[in-house]
């Protein structure tokens, strides 16, 4: 921000307490500080790093006559943008949480950590390794060469701790070739900046693919669209929603405006990096919760770099990439738009990365495109009608048909009461069956969804009933397979999948003492142990939480699907999502039923979206596909919508049964979720919380419902309760502020405000 004379005094925000708090601090040396500057300064006789936010040349008259102390230094300059902290400012309105918690969810985590650190440029530095686009030199031996080509199909630079520790290139081969003028090396930077576009980089730059007339189409609404206007990019599967992305993309980065795109969870997150570095080479920024946090603080600075130089730059991340500092923005993508994953549960503010887009669109003048092929209710709606039956904000742009007019895959049910009536009693149908040993012989591969990952669902005693439940969590232990510190291979051993709680499993009920122990229910492992018994010589891999752990995880097991490497890929919902695999003509799913009769208001519609997802895998390289479901419920709505594909019909169905209901979007829900150390205090807490807000929410004409027990009663130890509050319209909420609600709580108790759950 422009500096026309120095402040000389400064309110700079501290984290003190549970929220943070703002503190007058001196500028006597005149130092050119302004609004997001982060300062080093001293707080009952300690260090602190804070954020400066606010500036005046006279005293505050709260604090005359009193000692104050003065800023030591100034850390970083234009760390948080006035303009940025607008949406900020939104955010916490939005979502009922403070601001300045609202901040501190926004930056990187170590943002703050990092400047107190390392002030200066000092400590630990982060070294790049990258492409010198101006040498003459040539490789003299093979590994150099394979370095070089490793460095041109990731834009042109890596970390050096990516090269060594996940690449597996030596220090010394990269000293000589740096020695050599092959390589550069700087500090504190991330990928390069250059090639933006066109050829600067050491490597061509994929151009763009030939587009359908429908894609074309998209593509010239998007480019007319006004300053702020969202817009729905509703495509069947394989439609090509990505080269839309990529080529509305293009068109912002060479006028010089940057551009946001998201994913839902960081499994999506390689394919959509590979294809944007090689057609934008290494403008590409990436930013998610895989990455370290001083990576994560690096690209947040290149943000603001390429702000402060006026560059032109593309982000690719998840939910947290919302709040990325990036000016002069032209266009934001929310991919899978519908994906909850793009909603933050806890900690506050508890936000919807799609609303926040929203807001930032508004703000900036960027246009926001949201791309599915089965987009969310909220999102049609708005497409349908706005507030009070205006036009919708949102326009649709349609994607009817595949890539080359390829066909949609057939969805086949198999009807598991049947398999039980000709005393077929296995967890894999005699279609699937069938149909997998096929895949050896055609030199296909299929992916197959199992609801829940681990050996067995739960442990249960068969004489008396008794349930294998977690001490610490009101839920049952998962049955896993597996080497675990101090175990065995191949032992049984329970885990809880809410706090991670893990233990040997007995042999005898503890209720009964009875020895008819007997897991119930299958997992990955368990479906990966039976077919690899059931079908010799099937390759497969395990895609789950529990396989792809670390950085590169989601991508190394991808990888090496895509290179052939396995027949099936056996994983829980994230192979459902956006995932393009040509050689895949099959997708199964295994106990549908599991993910039909929940109860909660959306679970029919995340099911068809779970289901058309994974269907929407196969078939889109050359050969068809098809698609097998076995379920114990052929009849159900659902699968009828999923078995002849019309999801405009069912969005129909559902958006009346929710207008008839006063549901969601015709209304608005907050859940106020409280946890603490006794379930008596807890509920006593939550008791008198209700009555506290109760005059309120009932004269705003809110329907106030608890308190109750939450649906999972105690986790990791703590006792949670809950309140529902259901109001009609888009009224906002009638709560008083968040930090007069914490106030009202006593010791131990925590409290989370969240507007619009998506689960209850």
């Amino acid at each position: 921000m422009p500096r026309t004379a120095p402040p000389g005094w400064l309110e700079v925000w501290l984290e003190a307490g549970r929220e943070g708090r703002t503190f007058t601090y001196a500028n006597p040396k005149a130092l050119g500080i302004g609004v997001g500057d982060l300062v080093r300064v001293h707080l009952q006789g300690r260090p602190h790093t804070g954020l400066v936010v606010a500036t005046a040349m006279a005293c505050p008259a709260a604090m005359e006559g009193r000692p104050i102390l003065s800023v030591e230094a100034v850390l970083q300059s234009a760390a948080v943008d006035p303009h940025w902290q607008a949406l900020l400012e939104a955010v916490a309105r939005d979502c009922h949480a403070g601001l300045f918690r609202t901040l501190k969810s926004a930056l990187p985590p170590g943002w703050l950590g990092q400047a107190r650190r390392a002030p200066a440029g000092q400590g630990r530095v982060l070294w790049t390794v990258r492409l010198n686009p101006d040498t003459g030199v040539v490789a003299t031996h093979p590994r150099q060469q394979e370095l070089l080509d490793h460095l041109a199909s990731h834009g042109g630079a890596r970390l050096l701790r990516d090269l060594v520790q996940e690449a597996g290139f030596g220090r010394s081969l990269i000293g000589t070739m740096e020695r050599r003028g092959l390589l550069l090396k700087e500090a504190g930077r991330g990928p390069l900046k250059a090639g933006v576009g066109g050829g600067d980089g050491p490597t061509p730059l994929e151009p763009p693919q030939r587009a359908s007339p429908a894609q074309a189409e998209a593509m010239a609404v998007i480019a007319d669209a006004p300053p702020g206007q969202a817009l729905l990019l509703w495509g069947v599967t394989g439609s090509g929603k990505t080269e839309v992305y990529l080529q509305a993309a293009a068109r912002e980065l060479a006028a010089g405006r940057s551009v946001l795109i998201l994913a839902p969870e960081i499994g999506l997150i390689p394919q959509l990096l590979d294809r944007c570095r090689r057609r934008f080479g290494a403008a590409v920024i990436e930013y998610h919760s895989g990455m370290g946090d001083a990576e994560r603080v690096v690209a947040w600075r290149r943000c603001l770099e390429a702000t402060g130089q006026r560059e032109a730059c593309l982000a690719v991340g998840t939910r947290s990439a919302v709040f990325l500092p990036l000016g002069h923005l032209g266009l934001i993508v929310l991919d899978e738009e519908h994906d909850a994953s793009y909603k933050q549960e806890s900690p506050m503010p508890c936000y919807h990365a799609r609303e926040v887009a929203r807001l930032r669109a508004r703000l900036s003048g960027a246009r926001l495109v949201l791309g599915s092929a089965t987009p969310s209710l909220e999102t049609w709606w708005r497409c349908q009608s706005g507030p009070q039956g205006l036009p919708g904000d949102t326009r649709l742009l349609p994607l009817p048909e595949r890539i080359g007019q390829r066909p949609l895959p057939p969805v086949r049910l198999v009807d598991m009461r049947q398999e039980l009536v000709d005393g077929h009693r296995r967890l894999i149908s005699r279609p699937l069956m069938a149909r997998l040993e096929r895949l050896k012989e055609t030199g296909e591969q299929a992916v197959v969804l199992v609801p829940r990952r681990g050996y067995r669902s739960f442990l249960s005693c068969r004489s008396c009933g008794e349930v294998v439940l977690c001490p610490h969590c009101d839920v049952a232990l998962t049955v896993h397979r597996g080497a675990r510190a101090g175990g065995q291979e191949g032992r049984e051993w329970l885990r809880c999948h809410w706090c991670d709680h893990r233990q040997e499993m007995g042999d005898r009920c503890g209720h009964c003492g009875s020895t008819a122990f007997k897991p119930f229910g299958a997992g990955t492992q368990r479906v990966m142990e039976q077919l690899a018994t059931e079908l010799e010589g099937l390759r497969l891999i395990r895609f789950d939480r529990d396989t792809t752990r670390g950085r590169d995880g989601h991508r190394r097991l991808l990888e090496r699907f895509a290179a052939g490497e396995a027949d099936v890929l056996v994983g829980t919902q994230m192979l459902a999502k956006g995932m393009d695999l040509p050689a895949v003509t099959l997708a199964a799913v295994l106990a549908a039923d599991g993910l039909l009769h929940r109860p909660d208001l959306r679970a029919s519609e995340q099911c068809l979206q779970l289901l058309l997802q994974l269907a929407g895998r196969a078939g889109r390289g050359e050969r068809p596909g098809e698609v097998l479901v076995q379920t114990y419920s052929p009849d159900h709505p659902v699968i009828r919508h999923l078995v002849d594909g019309r999801y405009g019909a069912f969005l129909a169905e559902e958006l009346e049964l929710r207008r008839q209901g006063g549901m969601v979007p015709f209304g608005r829900a907050c859940l106020l979720r409280l946890a603490g150390p006794t379930a008596s205090g807890t509920a006593t807490a939550a008791a008198a919380l209700a009555e506290r807000i109760r005059p309120a929410v009932e004269g705003a004409g809110w329907v106030l419902i608890g308190p109750a027990p939450a649906p999972v009663a105690r986790v990791a130890g703590r006792s949670r309760w809950q309140l529902l509050l259901h109001g009609t319209g888009l009224a906002t909420l009638p709560l008083p502020p968040e930090g007069d609600l914490r106030r009202a709580l006593p010791p131990g108790v925590s409290l989370t405000i969240d507007p619009d759950p998506l689960d209850l």
